[in-house]
This record gives structure tokens, C-alpha cells and sequence, in this order.
């Protein structure tokens, strides 16, 4: 009967702990992983590029992840203002010649999806980073 009864502690107790440490693994969850809601937001709070930036440096892999997303970004976003100014340019001239202004009319669209690759491709990046830096919040290894 003792035996039985200590096998029966053991699991319950067993059992306490692993709830303690899902409860613990929950509340760093909540507490200290980056979530994407319109911004990078921790623990409900909308957090700055160079907080994000400083937050980043704790996994390399997100360090690197997040600078090629800063870096295609930046391409992604001063690529649609050129690919505007050919299209507008294109309009003007194709008032006066059909022709150069139609190619830069083509010209100013093909670079705005151009851009817009390029803006996918930082989204993916941005995705990374916060998925590494995640994984290696929750999961550090000692």
C-alpha cells in the first residue's frame, strides 16, 4: 500500500512541476516575445526602431535578419518615388512623342514592381527576426 501510495505522490508531484513551468513559459511568452500588430508591439506596447534595434542584438541571427530587413526596406521605399517621378515624366513627354514617354511610362511601372519585391522581401526579413528573437527568448541556451 505504501508503495502504491508513493508512486501516486510522485506523478502528482511531477505532474505540479510541469505545470509550473508551462505557467512560467506562458508568462515569458506574454511578457517578452515581439508581436507584429500593425508595429512591433512587446507585452502590448508599441516599441520604437531603436528599442526594436537594441532588443535585436540579443540573437545575432535576428541582428542580421533585421538589417537586411532596414536595408530593403529603404530600397523598397525610394524606389516607388523614382518609378513615380519616370511615370509622371512619361505622361508629360507623351504629349509632345508617343513613344519616349510610353517607355517611360513602362520604365516607372516596372520599377514600382521592382519595389514592391523589395518591400516583400524586407516583410519576409522583419518576420525572420521576430521569429528568431522569439525562438531565442524562450529558448536560451545555457
Amino acid at each position: 500500500m505504501k508503495y502504491i501510495f508513493c508512486v501516486l505522490s510522485l506523478l502528482v508531484s511531477i505532474a505540479a512541476t510541469a505545470q509550473l513551468n508551462m505557467d512560467s513559459l506562458r508568462r515569458q511568452y506574454n511578457q517578452k516575445t515581439l508581436k507584429l500588430d500593425n508595429g512591433i508591439t512587446m507585452n502590448g506596447f508599441m516599441l520604437g526602431k531603436t528599442e526594436v534595434q537594441n532588443l535585436m542584438l540579443i540573437s545575432p541571427e535576428a541582428t542580421q535578419s533585421y538589417k537586411l530587413y532596414l536595408k530593403n526596406k529603404k530600397t523598397g521605399t525610394i524606389l516607388p518615388f523614382i518609378g513615380l517621378a519616370a511615370v509622371v515624366g512619361g505622361i508629360i513627354i507623351s504629349k509632345d512623342n508617343r513613344t519616349p514617354g510610353f517607355i517611360m511610362i513602362l520604365g516607372g511601372n516596372t520599377i514600382n514592381i521592382v519595389a514592391s519585391v523589395f518591400r516583400r522581401i524586407a516583410g519576409n526579413h522583419l518576420h525572420h527576426a521576430i521569429w528568431t528573437y522569439n525562438r531565442d527568448i524562450l529558448f536560451q541556451v545555457k
